[in-house]
């Protein structure tokens, strides 16, 4: 497709054609421009239509998340482990109950605890019901 040309596979093939002298014969080929042409829009169509296919299927199981402001929420929780504190993140909460403070453009939000000390930006990832 990048050059126009049919592509030869094997030796057996080449030396076929190179005996018949169809390797140099240019008044097989029709019009090459028309060609291209041809052949650029059948793929370009074939590659809109495998995108719009791997498209929904990606986005088969995706939710569209909004939360409003004074919404209490469940922010993930990202406390590592310490040795000095004795705290182990494998046995705390994975998501610790917060409230929406404000909306940061798409995705993310502005969260804070529910004493209303700010906890940070968190995306909607981040962030379940």
């Amino acid at each position: 497709m990048a050059f126009g040309q049919h592509m030869i596979t094997s030796g057996s093939t080449y030396g076929l054609l190179r005996k018949l002298n169809l390797l140099d014969d240019r008044s097989l080929a029709f019009n090459r421009q028309d060609s291209f042409d041809l052949i650029r829009d059948e793929a370009s169509k074939l590659m809109l239509l495998k995108h719009e296919q791997n498209e929904r299927k990606y986005n088969l199981r995706s939710r569209e998340v909004s939360f409003t402001t004074g919404q209490e929420v469940y922010r993930r929780n990202f406390k590592q482990s310490c040795f000095q504190t004795g705290y182990n993140a494998k046995f705390g909460p994975a998501f610790v109950k917060a409230r929406v403070r404000r909306k940061i453009g798409n995705s993310y939000y502005e969260l804070e605890d529910l004493q209303g000390q700010l906890l940070g930006n968190y995306h909607a990832k981040d962030i379940r019901q």
